[in-house]
């Protein structure tokens, strides 16, 4: 499958979504022209990258998404949950670093693909982690830069320079970012139910008072 597939793939199912009722499920509501404007500035500057010393090659929407990511992190009005989101961001990051570098050296565990499998675990942490999307983005987006690592680890070490933001990283974010809205809506589903429930058997016991 060549690079780049996915996130065309699962853009067009969540742009189906959006328009067919499910906005709150796939961005909390965020507005059109926003998510319009940050896919449409992505695709532009992929095509621009900058060669950091031989050694790294960044494309510009990573830099985008990155940039984002840091402001949606700062912009976080309460100092407890701005230090719980890093620290999610890290966790995601460790155990999707974790994961490939497993694989490298013993692809016996594989569950569903060898480059599939750390961002699902890493969308899978953040949905459980956090709640919102702007929480998901910003785990999701760190959590990707921080997978990085295993270029320069164990076997997987590499003599060519580190491209962050490539069409496979963008796939391993979208399907990382994925899973964590997944999770989120279900885990949303399940309070909403289960606090459904306590009211019922609380009204309940008053009427029977």
């Amino acid at each position: 499958m060549n690079d780049g597939f996915i996130v065309f793939w699962l853009l067009s199912m969540a742009a189906i979504l959006y328009f067919t009722g499910w906005e709150e499920q796939v961005a909390d509501g965020i507005r059109l022209r926003t998510i319009g404007v940050f896919i449409g500035a992505s695709c532009l500057l992929q095509l621009v990258s900058i060669n950091i010393r031989g050694e790294a090659v960044v494309t510009g929407s990573a830099v985008l998404a990155i940039v984002t990511a840091v402001t949606l992190l700062i912009t976080v009005r309460r100092l407890g949950t701005m230090l719980f989101v890093l620290f999610s961001s890290l966790l995601t990051g460790f155990m999707w670093t974790w994961m490939r570098y497993i694989y490298s050296m013993d692809p016996v565990f594989v569950v569903i693909h060898p480059h599939w499998d750390g961002p699902v675990l890493a969308g899978l942490f953040a949905g459980l982690l956090a709640d919102r999307f702007r929480s998901h983005f910003t785990i999701v987006v760190l959590s990707a830069l921080l997978a990085l690592a295993y270029h320069f680890i164990g076997t997987a070490a590499q003599d060519s320079p580190l491209e962050i933001g490539s069409l496979a990283w963008w796939d391993g974010l979208a399907i990382a970012l994925t899973a964590a809205r997944v999770v989120g809506s279900i885990k949303a589903w399940i309070k909403q139910i289960t606090f459904g429930m306590i009211d019922n058997q609380s009204g309940e016991r008053g009427g029977n008072s």
